[in-house]
């Protein structure tokens, strides 16, 4: 069991307050130490997601989580390619778990990319320094080309768009933020409908830059929420729809004009079908679908 405790910096909920602090957990893991009554504010325990003050002492007591099964979608001499569930951090620096596994400790071998802990969805990863270094430049030089199957609700454009924006790192989170700030980077993703159901759409998002939290952060600017998001999105909707599991997914990942070793590797792709289907929900959101 690992024991986190932290002073309260501003009044909120406590729930916020933890994963504002430690942005690796999420809402499902702490209903959870909730429920068996491992969360306390000022060393009391407490019963509900109860708002606190700033000053307030609030300690968290986590349970080890179980390894997670990683399939195996492509491998040679050189990379692999796995489906990464929900839940896994992919570097062990971001583990949320002192003793738990990262996707790179489980399979053994280097990311050449992030991918949220709670999204699913492909990752390649290296297995000798020389593919690592080759496939780490062909992602700054954007010779591989990353898609995503989300479902979401709002302001959703049914012909589709292409969105440009600022982005910063501001703490835990990601921000949109003027174009002459000095901090932010410029974002850019289009993204196209598959299928609506009442106010649920799913859409395909392809990626032209890969910023953190882009997606989410990038959407929501816009008032396009994805389903399950508790930190960008809309929690009203979440909360009608019943999931805290951002229903998000990295579903496509092709390559072109990578060099020695991997040369192979070009013109191809790999692709998945994400764990979740819109067909899963049968709600109309009326008031609650932000516009």
């Amino acid at each position: 069991m690992e024991k986190i405790e932290f002073v309260n910096k501003k009044e909120s909920k406590v729930f916020d307050a933890i994963i504002n602090f430690k942005p690796t957990l999420n809402y499902s893991i702490l209903k959870t130490a909730l429920r068996k009554k491992d969360i306390r504010v000022n060393g009391k325990k407490i019963n509900d997601n109860m708002t606190i003050k700033s000053g307030d002492l609030i300690t968290i007591f986590l349970q080890e989580k179980k390894q997670k099964t990683i399939n195996s979608i492509y491998e040679d001499d050189n990379i692999k390619i796995v489906f990464k569930p929900q839940g896994v951090e992919v570097t062990k620096v971001d583990k949320a778990f002192k003793d738990s596994e990262s996707l790179e400790e489980i399979v053994k071998a280097t990311a050449c990319h992030r991918l949220d802990k709670n999204t699913e969805g492909l990752v390649v990863l290296a297995k000798n320094q020389t593919a690592q270094n080759c496939m780490f430049e062909a992602f700054k030089n954007h010779q591989v080309q990353k898609t995503y199957n989300a479902i979401v609700s709002g302001n959703v454009n049914k012909n589709g768009e292409k969105l440009q924006n600022y982005i910063k790192k501001e703490e835990n989170f990601a921000k949109i933020c003027d174009k002459f700030d000095k901090s932010g980077k410029i974002a850019k993703l289009s993204y196209k409908v598959l299928e609506q159901k009442n106010d649920l759409f799913l859409i395909e998002i392809n990626l032209e830059t890969g910023r953190m939290h882009q997606i989410r952060v990038q959407l929501a600017h816009h008032k396009i929420y994805v389903l399950g998001d508790e930190k960008y999105g809309d929690k009203e909707v979440n909360k009608k729809c019943k999931t805290h599991k951002q229903q998000l997914c990295a579903c496509k990942i092709s390559f072109s004009n990578l060099t020695a070793p991997l040369e192979y590797l070009n013109g191809k792709y790999f692709d998945v079908k994400p764990n979740f289907n819109l067909k899963n929900y049968d709600i109309k959101l009326g008031k609650h679908n932000k516009k």
